[in-house]
């Protein structure tokens, strides 16, 4: 309910106010006042009323031109309303809602005609008046896309094939309720980094860091959402991408990632030999949950292919590369795997970026393919194919591995007190804000470390004999002052989530997708059937 209220709050308060002044400044202007009203006729009178032409109207229908066009002609309204200063223009673009009824309520302001044909109006160029129109849409489009929509690009597989990398979203900020800045030094427009060839640099400078505030959203993150926020682990050294960033303090400029929320704050989540599970029912599957495989080949068949690929120079040498296939390999979504020609490794060192299949062993046929299990059926269906088997982690068996350990890393001991894997986890309660727990329980204290420290801020010292100290007094329990989530990608066996590195701060969630807008791949071009919403369920 608070979500609707804000949105109608929201609508009423931006929307109404403008549309009444645009009403009122019609009939000042000696036009019909209904006629703001209806959509196409309101841009045509608009334009009347500036001196514009009328085929203005079909650059306002275009991308990126229209919301120059549209600035320009919010300008010249005001302008032909007797309004020429810089403040002015800015307040009718920045706050329409507030300032055009204070022009269409001032019994004092009248329409004196196009800027152009008054006698007293100050002249400007047309550079000039096109350097202000750029200028309030500038500062327009960092307002959207910091409080509203911004457009963001799937870069990895870890969502395939929900989401495949190279598919373009837009994500709204206001659902979730958009973030103030906490960075106000940094370069509009530019994320986090500045990157020129191998020089990267920050795009911002944390001297000075406001706290969290989230405004009102139309609703909360909800669990099987497909989300996207600031990836969390990002501040340890461990976690640290190759981004040329290193580790990353302030949540708003760590990385943007997108999962799949499996499970809400208080949720009970546990995996099972690879199945979800939330407070003890079975979890959502999603349509396209892809998994891993062993596909092998029967003797003497030729599963997969190698042809000669690129020539490259790396370190002063020249490199060969081979470019695997297998049947049916692109019309099934696979891409080409691509390999150096290794005399010492038959199969070479694997180069393909967000591969979704290995060689295994191409003398002996075995292979590794990501794949859903009706994908899998159509290779286990293959003549070429003996057998094609998932991989699911054994249970009881630490995960572990130096450069993506298993969570919890803190006080387990490789698995002293839980032997978690990507196929059997937990059980594990979320953090719900408000919710308290027993800090005495030595599972406890290594499931919630991280998010007391490293996301609450308080400062937790485990003392010889058991001793708790929070921010140097004695505790045995802890409340939690934020909610937290579990994030998974639905290419469960090919995803750094929340397995590897934990729970998902609110004061990290940066938005909902709302669809697809361009999908465009190098190796499969432009993919037009999944340009829709459909693909971000």
């Amino acid at each position: 309910m608070s979500g609707a209220i804000f949105f109608f709050t929201f609508l009423f308060i931006l929307i109404v106010p403008s549309t009444v002044a645009l009403y009122m400044l019609f009939e000042k202007a000696g036009e019909a006042g209904w006629k703001s009203l209806i959509p196409g006729l309101n841009w045509y009178i608009w334009l009347k009323l500036i001196g514009k032409p009328t085929w203005w109207l079909v650059l306002y229908l275009l991308p990126i031109v229209g919301v120059l066009v549209g600035v320009a002609m919010t300008i010249d309204l005001v302008k032909a309303f007797g309004k020429h200063k810089l403040i002015e223009h800015a307040a009718a673009l920045i706050l329409p809602f507030y300032y055009l009824p204070k022009l269409a309520f001032d019994p004092n302001v009248k329409y004196l005609g196009p800027a152009a044909e008054q006698k007293d109006a100050p002249q400007k160029s047309s550079a000039r008046e096109w350097g202000d129109a750029i200028l309030f849409a500038g500062v327009a489009a960092l307002i959207i896309r910091s409080f509203f929509i911004e457009a963001f690009m799937i870069p990895t597989s870890s969502m395939e094939r929900t989401l495949m990398a190279g598919d373009f979203l837009f994500v709204s900020k206001f659902h979730y309720g958009p973030r103030l800045p906490r960075v106000p030094l940094s370069i509009p427009f530019i994320h986090n980094k500045i990157k020129i060839g191998d020089f990267t640099m920050p795009s911002y400078t944390d001297i000075i860091t406001l706290p969290y505030y989230r405004m009102p959203g139309l609703t909360k993150v909800k669990r099987n959402d497909i989300v996207v926020f600031n990836y969390p682990a990002q501040d340890q050294e461990m976690w640290k991408l190759r981004d040329g960033l290193g580790t990353v303090k302030v949540p708003t400029m760590k990385e943007n990632y997108i999962k799949r929320c499996v499970a809400a704050p208080g949720d009970i989540l546990e995996i099972k030999q690879g199945v979800l599970y939330i407070n003890g029912e079975l979890g959502y599957q999603p349509p396209n949950l892809q998994k891993e495989f062993i596909v092998i080949a029967k003797p003497g068949a030729s599963f997969a292919k190698a042809e000669k690929g690129d020539r490259i120079k790396e370190n002063g040498q020249t490199i060969f590369l081979k470019k695997w296939s297998f049947p049916r390999m692109k019309e099934l979504g696979f891409r080409t795997y691509i390999s150096s020609n290794k005399e010492e490794d038959y199969e070479g060192i694997r180069r393909t970026q967000n591969y979704n299949w290995m060689i295994n062993d191409q003398n002996r046929g075995i292979y590794t393919l990501f794949m859903s299990d009706s994908i899998a059926e159509i290779i286990r269906s293959m003549d070429e194919i003996a057998k094609v088997e998932e991989v699911i982690n054994e249970k009881g068996v630490m995960q572990v591995d130096r450069t993506r350990p298993i969570y919890p890393q803190k006080f387990n001991g490789n698995g002293k007190l839980v032997k978690n894997n990507v196929d059997n986890f937990g059980p594990m309660t979320l953090p719900k804000k408000g919710m308290t727990v027993d800090l005495t329980v030595p599972l406890n204290l290594s499931y919630y470390w991280r998010a007391i420290t490293a996301y609450e801020g308080h400062e937790l010292q485990l003392k010889k004999g058991g001793k708790l100290l929070l921010d140097g007094k004695e505790v045995n329990s802890y409340t939690f002052e934020m909610d937290y989530y579990w994030m998974m990608g639905d290419n469960r066996h090919n995803s750094e989530d929340s397995r590897y590195w934990g729970y998902v701060p609110e004061d990290h969630i940066v938005g909902k997708p709302l669809f697809v807008f361009m999908s465009f791949e190098g190796e499969f071009g432009m993919r037009f059937s999944r340009i829709g919403t459909h693909n971000v369920k």
